[in-house]
């Protein structure tokens, strides 16, 4: 199905350019960095970050933002399903690899280094993100499954165009969580496939519909208005404890994240016109998102196993500050010489030489 050019844009066919999302992006690997961190706070016994289980709604604001992107970077393009997802393979499995391959040597040296929330940990499924309930050499690899079955659902109905894989994945992604909420059956293949997770990507596809289409004009007020309910969400949650928050979190922390989103795009002229010091550390964290995201267990360890031989990890302030700094710091540098070398070295030897477009970030 061909279409039209987008009637809005928020900036060029790469989605690099639009800075509000990533911004998004960079905001989305810190909550989750932090969150980590309170982890490691309650295993060393300092209390550091005690109780930020809220940063787990990063991994919920990354996934509205897959939503859109997939819809923003197909539409107006002919694309066939096999196309599609060797698209998706080739930017997110090489980076995800190597950290697999980084784990997997440290757990034939070291096993109960990895994992140490403990777990059967699983090789074959590490390597393929086959979701069979087992443990992942990179723990963060769990929310690539879910990435990769909606890319196959969505990519299917792609040949039918943007729009049309919206709508169908849209109510096909719909009917999985209606199951899960009306039938209880055990085992994980079940909680997978009827998880409320995906209700996420169903508000990225909607938030590039409404903007794609003005229904929602842009403008700061309006951004602004809406990252304030989402956030205001958000602390409210965490402040009154709301129960099973993790387990509800495709509307406990999806639909804030929504509104965040959804302020943040508001943003997007706003951002774009503005010039600062901080717009460029964010812009930077946004770039360097993915190999923060899927790097940063490893430099958490890390730091914090140095900070033990040096017995510096009873003062949670300082656990906190340098676990973060030297994770941040280390996630930007395996983006400049091991992401970006890693997307040149797909582009040349794995990309069709009339199909080399910008690749895009999920």
């Amino acid at each position: 199905m061909k279409q039209q050019t987008s009637r809005y844009s928020l900036g060029k066919t790469n989605d690099t350019n639009i800075e509000s999302i990533q911004i998004m992006r960079g905001l989305a690997a810190i909550l989750v960095v932090l969150l980590h961190i309170s982890i490691k706070g309650g295993q060393y016994g300092n209390g550091a970050l005690n109780g930020f289980l809220i940063g787990g709604s990063g991994v919920d604001l990354f996934f509205i933002i897959s939503g859109y992107i997939m819809c923003f970077s197909t539409f107006g393009r002919n694309l066939t399903f096999g196309q599609f997802i060797l698209h998706r393979i080739k930017r997110i499995l090489p980076l995800y690899w190597l950290t697999t391959t980084i784990a997997l040597i440290i757990f034939f040296y070291k096993p109960e280094i990895i994992n140490t929330s403990g777990g059967e940990t699983s090789i074959w499924a590490s390597y393929t993100l086959f979701p069979n309930g087992t443990r992942f050499l990179n723990s963060n690899g769990w929310t690539l499954s879910f990435e990769f079955l909606f890319y196959i659902i969505f990519g299917l109905f792609i040949y039918k165009g943007t729009y049309r894989a919206v709508q169908v994945s849209s109510v096909i992604l719909l009917l999985m969580v209606v199951v899960g909420l009306l039938f209880s059956v055990s085992g994980y293949p079940f909680w997978f496939a009827t998880n409320n997770l995906y209700l996420e990507f169903i508000y990225g596809m909607g938030c590039f519909y409404v903007f794609n289409k003005k229904l929602i004009k842009p403008n700061a007020i309006t951004g602004i208005l809406l990252c304030f309910v989402g956030v205001s969400l958000l602390v409210t949650e965490a402040v009154l404890k709301v129960p099973n928050q993790e387990n509800n979190r495709g509307w406990l922390w999806g639909i804030p994240m929504l509104f965040v989103f959804a302020g943040f795009l508001c943003l997007e002229g706003f951002i774009k016109a503005g010039a600062s010091g901080l717009k460029k550390l964010f812009l930077a964290a946004g770039n360097s998102s993915y190999s923060l995201y899927l790097f940063h267990p490893f430099t958490l360890s890390g730091t914090a196993l140095l900070l033990k031989r040096l017995s510096l990890t009873s003062n949670a302030l300082l656990f906190t500050i340098v676990l973060f700094t030297v994770t941040v710091v280390a996630g930007y540098l395996v983006y400049l010489y091991v992401e970006k070398p890693l997307v040149a070295v797909t582009r040349k030897f794995w990309v069709k030489p009339a199909d080399k477009r910008a690749e895009h970030k999920g």
